[in-house]
């Protein structure tokens, strides 16, 4: 049986905190990725937990595309920031495909 838009949820902060992790041992611009990940965050958390988890997760991914999109820290030497919410997306996707949906 596929999880509940709730349930895919839990799997999304899973994969946000691990990019979280990640993000602040990075050797390189860690602020700015830190940023990127926490901006990607808060994105996540203003989308509706509704739907089916295929949905919920289309939702999620459009509001983080966007961001993804239009977002620009400054302050990277090697990085903006895009590259850390682009990782958020597509191990959202990739999550979403392992459980068939």
């Amino acid at each position: 049986m596929a999880p509940s838009a709730a349930q895919f949820r839990d799997s999304i902060v899973a994969i946000m905190a691990d990019r979280q992790a990640a993000a602040s041992a990075s050797p390189y611009d860690w602020k700015v990725c830190v940023g990127a990940v926490s901006a990607a965050q808060g994105e996540f958390e203003k989308v509706v937990v509704a739907g089916t988890a295929h949905d919920y997760a289309a939702a999620v991914i459009a509001r983080l595309e966007q961001l993804r999109d239009a977002y620009y820290d400054p302050d990277g030497e090697y990085t903006s920031g895009r590259s850390d919410i682009g990782t958020v997306i597509e191990k959202i996707r990739n999550a979403l495909k392992a459980i068939g949906q």
